[in-house]
C-alpha cells in the first residue's frame, strides 16, 4: 500500500478546518486565570488562559476590546467567550475571544470601580458639569419597565403631587443583554422629540447582576450627554450604579425620584393664595395714605399759592397752570401704581383658572378633593365657580 505524505501546511489547514467545523468549539464560555497578558500597541490583545492543571494561549483583537467594561491584567479571574482554531504559522490552537467578563460578584465590583475611576478622571461626575432641575416642570418622561413595580411608584406619586404634570411613558429594558443599548436609545429618543422637561430613568432593586445595565458604560456617556436633565433612580436607597454618578441628580428610590421631579401643586397654591392677601392688605393700607398725602399736598399748594398770588399778583395764571400740572402729574402716578398692584391681583387669583374652566371640588364634608382616588360611586360632590357652584353625584370612576 502506497504511503500518502502530507505537507505541514495542509496538515494544518485540515486541523483548522476539523476545529472550526466544531459546533461546540464555534461559540464557548471558558473561565480561567489570566497570564502573560499583553496589550499590544496594535489593539490587539495576546494572553494566556490557565487553571490548575492546563492552559490555552488566546486573542481579542481591536474590533472586540472596544467593549471591554473593565481592564484586564495578570492574575485576573475572567469568563471568555469566542471559538477555538490553529495559527497556522506556528501550528498552535488557541482561543480567539469576542467577549470577556470578570469572574463572579468580585469581578463585577472590579469593573465597576475601574469604570467609575476612569469617567471620574474624565470629568463625567463633577458637580459643575450638572444641571439644576426645572422647578416647575410640566412634561415627565419616564424610562423603565413598563411592568416593574417602579413605574407604578412613579406616576402614583407624580399624580399626587401634582395632577395636571403631563407623564410620558418610555418603555425599555432593564437587566438583561441588550437592556443597556435600550435605555441608550430611549434617552435618544426622548432628546430627539424634546418636549420633556426632566428625565426619569431606573428600575427597582435587585442584585448587582440584575442592576448593571446602569453601569455600562455606554449608559453613562448617554446620561451625561442628554440635552434634558436626567434624575437617575435605581434600586433601593443602598443602591449605587454609575448612572447615579452621571446623572443630574441621583434619587435613593424610584419614589423620591418622582418627588424631585415636580413641584407640589397644594405648595403652589397655598403660596399663590398667601401673596394674594399680601398684595390685598398693602393695597388697602397704602392707597388711603397715598390719597391724603395728595390732598395734603394739594392743599399746601393751594395756600403757596394763594400767597405767590398775593405777592405776586402778575403770576397768578402761570402759578395756577404749575398746580394743576403737578396735580394731575402725581396722581396719574398713583392711579398707575394702583392699576399695577390691580393687575398682579388678578394674576395671582384662583378666579383666574375658574376662566380658563377649572372647578373647584369638595366632598359634602368641605373636604378639598385632588385625585379621583378615595372617591366612591354615589357620592355627594360639589363643584364651585367663580359665579356660583353645584351639587353632583359620581356615576362611575374611570381609572387612568
Amino acid at each position: 500500500m502506497a504511503r500518502q505524505v502530507f505537507t505541514v501546511s495542509q496538515v494544518n489547514r485540515y486541523v483548522k478546518r476539523v476545529l472550526e467545523a466544531d459546533a461546540l468549539l464555534a461559540g464557548v464560555f471558558i473561565e480561567g486565570e489570566l497570564s502573560n497578558f499583553n496589550a499590544h500597541s496594535s489593539g490587539h490583545l495576546y494572553f494566556t488562559l490557565k487553571d490548575a492543571s492546563a492552559a490555552i494561549s488566546g486573542v481579542m483583537f481591536r474590533s472586540h476590546t472596544e467593549n471591554l467594561s473593565f481592564a484586564p491584567k495578570n492574575g485576573m479571574k475572567v469568563i471568555a467567550f469566542g471559538h477555538l482554531s490553529l495559527y497556522e504559522k506556528t501550528g498552535q490552537y488557541q482561543l480567539y475571544v469576542e467577549i470577556f467578563e470578570p469572574a463572579g460578584v468580585g469581578g463585577l465590583q472590579l469593573a465597576f470601580r475601574q469604570l467609575s475611576e476612569k469617567l471620574q478622571q474624565e470629568g463625567l461626575f463633577d458637580e459643575a458639569r450638572k444641571r439644576p432641575l426645572p422647578a416647575f416642570a410640566q412634561t415627565v418622561a419616564v424610562i423603565t419597565s413598563p411592568t416593574g413595580a417602579a413605574v407604578h411608584d412613579i406616576i402614583r406619586t407624580i399624580r399626587e403631587r401634582n395632577p395636571v404634570t403631563k407623564i410620558v411613558l418610555v418603555p425599555a429594558k432593564v437587566q438583561g443583554e441588550g437592556a443597556a443599548v435600550e435605555l441608550v436609545q430611549a434617552l435618544r429618543d426622548v432628546n430627539a422629540w424634546g418636549g420633556a422637561d426632566v428625565i426619569v430613568i431606573g428600575r427597582g432593586g435587585g442584585s448587582i447582576e440584575d442592576l448593571w445595565a446602569f453601569n455600562e458604560e455606554i449608559l453613562a456617556r448617554a446620561i451625561a450627554s442628554s440635552n434634558i436633565p436626567v434624575i437617575s433612580a435605581v434600586g433601593h436607597e443602598t443602591d449605587f450604579t454609575i448612572s447615579d454618578f452621571a446623572a443630574d441628580f441621583r434619587a435613593a428610590t424610584p419614589t423620591a425620584a418622582a418627588t424631585a421631579a415636580v413641584y407640589d401643586y397644594s405648595q403652589v397654591v397655598a403660596h399663590v393664595a398667601y401673596l394674594r392677601d399680601r398684595i390685598v392688605k398693602r393695597l388697602h393700607t397704602h392707597i388711603p395714605e397715598t390719597l391724603r398725602a395728595i390732598d395734603g399736598m394739594r392743599t399746601k399748594l393751594t395756600h403757596n399759592m394763594k400767597q405767590c398770588i398775593h405777592n405776586r399778583g402778575g403770576k397768578t395764571q402761570q402759578l395756577l397752570a404749575r398746580l394743576n400740572h403737578h396735580t394731575k402729574s402725581r396722581l396719574a402716578l398713583e392711579w398707575q401704581a394702583l392699576s399695577h398692584h390691580e393687575t398682579l391681583l388678578e394674576k395671582v387669583s384662583p378666579y383666574a383658572a375658574f376662566k380658563r374652566g377649572y372647578a373647584l371640588v369638595r366632598t359634602k364634608d368641605g373636604v378639598l378633593v385632588t385625585a379621583a382616588k378615595g372617591l366612591t360611586s354615589g357620592q355627594n360632590l360639589e363643584l364651585a365657580w367663580a359665579d356660583g357652584h353645584v351639587m353632583a353625584v359620581i356615576e362611575e370612576i374611570v381609572e387612568h
